[in-house]
């Protein structure tokens, strides 16, 4: 009986690890699938559009049926956010290695603000995306999701940098202590997201018309935004 109690536990558990392994494996091939649809989708945004690339087009990109990259993203929202979350996580990731450095808070501000500027610049697409995942919260579509709650977790992550950049800089003296750290992310962040906003609008000639007066672009604009934030919360 003993034998057997030993056989039975053993097997179980050898059951439950070709289990596991199975699990794990359909796990990786859903995730790649699924990052091959946003790679697809990007693809095809760059050559026609943000707005005007179509689900036919992405799913034949990805050379996969139609149905199945519905059963991936429910709709064209859904995959438009997923490219907002893709872009969010990633820049999260280069601000995360900028407050590691050795450095005056002053100065990490500066430098997350050029990490910022050279990202946008390398992947306008993700920008668009940003833009697109405010417009969806501020409509309250797909409220509760899993996307959006992804989506809006990094948006508070990237707060949580910047505050913390300020709360360096006014210990280390570099930043003036005179205004809360987290009010003054927002409107660092408010600031450079209209900033940035403003530069994309003139590359696509449609911006107002008052805009005509000064000529900018968008390395130049957010370089005079970074020094104006240096020379203001200096101390």
């Amino acid at each position: 009986m003993w034998k057997r109690l030993v056989y039975d536990y053993h097997s179980y558990f050898d059951h439950q690890s070709v289990f596991m392994i199975k699990k794990s494996r359909k796990e990786k091939e859903k995730k790649a699938r699924r990052d091959l649809i946003i790679d697809s989708a990007l693809q095809v945004m760059k050559e026609k559009g943000f707005e005007n690339a179509t689900m036919d087009e992405i799913a034949e990109a990805a050379e996969m049926g139609k149905g199945t990259l519905y059963l991936y993203f429910e709709s064209k929202t859904a995959l438009y956010l997923a490219i907002s979350e893709r872009g969010a996580r990633l820049l999260n990731q280069q601000i995360a290695r900028i407050l590691v450095q050795e450095a005056t808070g002053l100065e990490l501000i500066e430098k997350i603000g050029f990490v910022y500027l050279d990202f946008i610049r390398d992947n306008p697409l993700f920008f668009t995306a940003f833009n697109y995942f405010e417009h969806v919260v501020n409509e309250g579509k797909m409220a509760g999701t899993s996307l959006i709650d992804d989506c809006n977790t990094h948006a508070r992550e990237a707060m949580a940098y910047i505050v913390r950049a300020l709360q360096i800089g006014m210990q280390d003296g570099s930043i003036k202590s005179t205004i809360d750290p987290r009010m003054l992310g927002i409107i660092i962040w408010g600031a450079s997201r209209g900033v940035m906003h403003m530069a994309f609008l003139k590359q696509q000639n449609s911006h107002l018309q008052l805009l005509d007066d000064v000529e900018y672009d968008l390395n130049t604009l957010v370089t005079g935004f970074i020094n104006l934030l240096r020379t203001g919360m200096k101390k």
